[in-house]
């Protein structure tokens, strides 16, 4: 398995290296059947290189210096959690695809994992303002958590007014292995309805399951 040194430390090259990947993956995405980066990478790609520029002035101060810190963590976690999840083992992405990205070459023999043949079923916990704690079990199991041979889950998820009528409507995705999945929302966000599934995804082969049942939950 790929090291999780990949990533540039110098912020300069970092930057440089997360616009390529990014540019790369935004003419591709179709065509891999993966989440456009532009919904949740773009953003804090903005925030971070906004940040690094205001530290070049010379009369930059600590909380300037704080910022820049800050974004370069919650993009380089993102960009961690979407590259396992997308990028580093679909067989879709090339080799050739992943050295133009800036990222690593596996190699070695993988023993074939079937795809899960299950769903996840979705529960939110909406007891903290502003966030809605996303839990997950398998619909066989009365714990929760993922099933054996899964690597995490990916969710699908969007705000509407209405229940969606088809999967194709949740724009927004995550992926993640541990639960609580956590969805921050800004005040003037309260009270709408967040609709949401997930499935389960082998992160090393790519292979997805099917779909759990559409939930609902209103921003707290």
């Amino acid at each position: 398995m790929p090291g999780t040194n990949y990533v540039p430390s110098a912020e300069a090259a970092f930057l440089a290296w997360v616009k390529n990947l990014i540019a790369y993956v935004t003419q591709r995405f179709s065509v891999w059947n993966i989440p456009s980066p532009q919904t949740v990478l773009v953003p804090l790609l903005t925030a971070f290189e906004d940040t690094f520029t205001a530290c070049q002035n010379p009369n930059r101060g600590k909380l300037d210096t704080q910022k820049k810190k800050e974004a370069r963590k919650s993009l380089e976690k993102e960009l961690r959690v979407y590259n396992k999840a997308y990028l580093l083992y679909n067989p879709a992405v090339s080799d050739d695809d992943r050295t133009a990205m800036g990222l690593p070459v596996y190699s070695g023999t993988r023993h074939q994992i079937k795809a899960p043949t299950t769903s996840p079923q979705l529960s939110t916990d909406t007891s903290t303002r502003r966030i809605i704690k996303i839990y997950y079990k398998d619909e066989d199991s009365s714990h929760r958590g993922k099933p054996a041979g899964v690597k995490g889950i990916e969710i699908r998820w969007a705000k509407l007014k209405e229940a969606p009528k088809d999967i194709s409507e949740l724009v927004n995705s995550a992926f993640d292995t541990n639960p609580p999945l956590e969805l921050t929302f800004e005040e003037h966000e309260r009270g709408e309805k967040v609709y949401m599934c997930g499935r389960w995804e082998i992160q090393r082969e790519g292979e997805k399951g099917p779909w759990g049942d559409i939930e609902e939950a209103i921003i707290p």
